[in-house]
């Protein structure tokens, strides 16, 4: 592997050093806006040309992209981030990553193996029976696991345009690709699932030089470690936390129930708006934190999390109100009148919404201190609530929307103690070093 020169000159480098710039995070909120456009052409045109019971398997295909894809290799783009970031902070030269790469080769080649071995039972309680779309679903995945690398370095180096750019052009391919399978003569779900194979694929190699993903590692920090397990727990948990709705209703649903999936997939997409917004923040916000973490900045810390957590109580709380108000109507006008759920179901996945987004910003917090266990072990409090829910003698789908509520807001409480007890350590132990506030 060659060495890929010098450093690439960030959009913003204060953002990836020490600040989340408002600047970045708009960067980032155009991408996000056309990308979580995208989510909506493309489940509306699947659903609209296939029909609520025919769509059901893309919309599973496109939650299980969400909750395996993104729980397995969004730690790619958060450790890569998280160590570039750092890195820049000390003004040291570029990190190791080639154990990243390597835990990235093993998931997908792992995926691959359950999918040959376990591709019966799959396809047939979750992708209604086509063994093609499985194997969509595993290119599709290899496809994320790329895209996700590629965002970690652009966000960990600061360059939050081509970040954005890459969200963007994610999401034009999706529409355009969903819209021309919508006006061919026939159609199928393999060919909706192909779009997320094509469209990750097309980002990324239209907006990260080549050079950069083949970069050289630098020399590791001595006495430095980089555990990837605690935080693939994490994120695949936190996912499993985020999309159980759809799974579980794939699950509970019996064959006559086949077009409900379909439809809470729908109600799921619409009544989760303000989490593609959240995601601008995000984005930034852990390359952030991390840097103020290493540099021992606790007063720019505790600033930048009540912005964030004011940021997000506003952006949640609008979300349920316009949820509750114009939620059932948004989906009928994108996915058509087949599709459609109750005032108080909608309005419940909002609510839910708004919570994962506090547990979300919470454990940034968390992660910044590398307190990746902690974090999993939340997520994981969050999941056994949620199962444990599914028990309530309710109509299904509001069996699964009060889940999602009570899940996503065990694991709040869960983080917002243990970011208090592990912020008052980390002050304590900066205090010792010096008495004067960093």
């Amino acid at each position: 592997m060659s060495d890929a020169g010098p450093s690439p000159v960030p959009d913003r480098p204060a953002a990836a050093a020490g600040g989340a710039s408002s600047s970045s995070t708009l960067q980032v909120g155009v991408g996000l806006l056309v990308l979580g456009l995208s989510g909506f052409v493309f489940l509306g045109l699947s659903g609209r040309d296939l029909g609520p019971a025919a769509a059901a398997p893309v919309s599973v295909a496109w939650t299980i992209l969400n909750a395996v894809g993104i729980g397995l290799f969004m730690p790619l783009e958060q450790e890569v981030g998280r160590r570039i970031s750092a890195a820049r902070a000390r003004g040291a030269a570029f990190p190791p990553l080639a154990r990243v790469r390597h835990y990235a080769a093993a998931a997908l080649g792992a995926l691959a193996l359950v999918a040959a071995v376990f591709n019966g039972p799959i396809a047939d309680t979750f992708l209604g029976g086509s063994r093609i779309l499985l194997v969509v679903l595993v290119l599709a995945l290899a496809a994320q696991a790329l895209e996700y690398y590629a965002r970690g370095m652009l966000a960990g180096t600061g360059r939050f345009r081509r970040y954005g750019a890459q969200l963007a052009v994610d999401g034009a391919a999706r529409m355009v690709l969903s819209a021309a399978i919508f006006l061919l003569p026939t159609s199928s779900a393999a060919l909706y699932a192909a779009v997320l194979v094509l469209s990750p694929a097309l980002a990324t190699l239209a907006t990260i030089p080549l050079r950069d993903l083949l970069r050289r590692d630098g020399p590791a920090v001595p006495g430095e470690r980089y555990p990837l397990a605690p935080l693939v727990t994490t994120s695949i948990t936190a996912q499993l936390v985020a999309n159980a709705g759809p799974l579980a209703i794939a699950v509970l649903a019996t064959p006559a129930e086949q077009a409900i999936t379909g439809q809470f997939v729908a109600a799921i997409t619409i009544g989760r708006v303000p989490l593609f917004l959240f995601a601008a923040v995000q984005a930034v916000f852990l390359p952030a934190l991390a840097a103020q973490v290493t540099t021992g900045r606790h007063a720019a810390f505790r600033a930048a999390m009540r912005r964030g957590f004011a940021a997000t109580a506003l952006l949640g709380g609008a979300g349920v109100v316009g949820i509750a108000v114009l939620g059932r109507w948004v989906m009928h006008v994108i996915y058509g009148p087949a599709f459609d759920v109750s005032v108080l179901d909608i309005t419940l996945i909002a609510v839910s919404g708004a919570l994962f987004m506090v547990a979300q910003l919470l454990a940034q917090g968390l992660l910044a201190h590398k307190t990746d266990t902690v974090v999993a072990l939340g997520w994981g409090l969050g999941i056994v609530v949620t199962v444990l829910s599914l028990a309530l003698p309710l109509p299904i789908t509001t069996t699964v929307a009060v889940a999602l509520c009570t899940g996503s807001g065990a694991a709040a409480a869960f983080f917002a103690l243990a970011l208090q007890r592990t912020t008052r350590a980390w002050e304590s132990r900066l205090t010792l070093d010096t008495p004067e506030d960093r």
